[in-house]
């Protein structure tokens, strides 16, 4: 095999992926004071939207590309549990930057909008933006992989394209809302 993954690979990788999200964590823990002029509240809105764009780039990358470009690979591969390079790219490095990134987006989400900007609604399309990438995680499994009329198939291909919409969807919102927010913030007006 040409791809592999030692142990101690492993361990670097989640101290690694460890302090990165303590860096940022510590960096994120504090709010930010509500005397920020609307410009200053604008450029934290922008920043939050670019935060986001990074967030669906990964997801674009690692789902749209990384996982299913192994269709091939699938099909010459000898061994049914082989370790193929696009996996290995999207288990040590995607699904780990899914948690930081979200979780981060989550931080900066929290100490920099208002309370009342940054409430239920927000919170949930927040959590279904970040939890809803892991949709590509039993698409690696080849078998499930295979088109039948089987109602495991089934209902797999619908839970699969109904986490689909719950991403794009809560993600739409979220731009949505944070380009509203610029909008009323740059006309003068306090509230959305």
């Amino acid at each position: 095999m040409y791809f592999n993954l030692q142990d101690s690979d492993i361990v670097f990788i989640a101290i690694f992926y460890c302090v990165v999200s303590t860096v940022i964590y510590l960096k994120l823990r504090k709010p930010v004071s509500d005397s920020v002029d609307s410009m200053g509240k604008i450029k934290q809105i922008m920043s939050l939207m670019v935060w986001l764009l990074f967030f669906s780039g990964f997801v674009v990358v690692s789902g749209g590309f990384l996982a299913h470009q192994d269709t091939a690979w699938h099909q010459v591969t000898l061994i049914p549990d082989e370790l193929i390079p696009g996996r290995m790219i999207i288990y040590s490095i995607f699904y780990p930057l899914y948690l930081i990134v979200g979780g981060s987006i989550w931080f900066y989400a929290q100490t920099r909008l208002a309370a009342d900007d940054f409430d239920l609604k927000f919170k949930i399309a927040l959590v279904c933006t970040a939890v809803a990438p892991f949709m590509f995680l039993p698409s690696q499994d080849s078998s499930v992989m295979i088109l039948s009329a089987d109602l495991w198939n089934i209902i797999f291909r619908s839970s699969y394209w109904a986490m689909m919409a719950i991403w794009i969807s809560s993600l739409l919102y979220l731009v949505g809302r944070l380009g509203l927010m610029v909008v009323t913030l740059s006309k003068g007006e306090q509230k959305i």
